[in-house]
């Protein structure tokens, strides 16, 4: 079943002026990352231009990729270590794309190597919405042991009762049962504000 973060007809103003600013600057690597977001996440398997929306949204993202060093535009006396922490979010977003449109797509190994990198590119504050996916390919992989790791770490960074907590949760507790593992401690999630989960498969 695809990752998706929103339902269908769902676009937020953030996406909106994604789209809009493209049209102004289609080398802006925020506006490249954004409406690869808008596309990946609002594709559906019963789209029959499915494949050519996210080959589009490939592409978005992996010119996000190539441009975010050089097209950034930083506010005047902005610290060099904002500016980096901004470029370092924007490589993770551009990742994080990549790794749920090949999810999507059934190449669960290609998605897990865009996950890792989407988290390693921004390690200080690893998305967890991210780190579920991860362990959702590594399970599609049968690598159940790997999987529990980082659906443990989900639900270290995941308040329950949210949507991305909820299915930690569940996936955690399936990977217990498959493994004869056991959960790790429970541990207080930093306070972020939480994304919107993927549906389990």
């Amino acid at each position: 079943m695809p990752l998706r973060a929103k339902r269908r007809g769902e676009v937020s103003g953030r996406d909106r002026r994604a789209l809009k600013l493209l049209k102004i600057d289609a080398d802006d690597p925020e506006a490249l990352t954004g409406a690869a977001e808008v596309l990946a996440e609002r594709t559906r398997d019963t789209d029959l231009d499915k494949d050519q929306r996210y080959d589009q949204a490939k592409k978005y993202a992996q010119h996000a990729l190539e441009t975010v060093d050089t097209d950034v535009v930083a506010p005047a006396g902005a610290p060099q270590s904002q500016v980096d922490a901004y470029k370092s979010l924007l490589r993770s977003t551009a990742y994080s794309v990549l790794g749920t449109i090949e999810y999507d797509q059934g190449k669960f190994a290609d998605a897990e190597g865009y996950f890792r990198k989407s988290i390693d590119a921004y390690p200080a504050q690893p998305d967890p919405v991210v780190v579920l996916r991860l362990a959702l390919a590594l399970d599609k992989q049968s690598k159940y042991p790997d999987a529990l790791k980082e659906a443990n770490h989900a639900v270290d960074l995941t308040q329950d009762g949210t949507n991305a907590g909820v299915t930690a949760r569940h996936e955690r507790d399936r990977l217990v049962q498959l493994t004869g593992g056991t959960p790790a401690p429970a541990t207080q999630p930093a306070a972020t504000t939480p994304s919107p989960a993927p549906n389990s498969h």
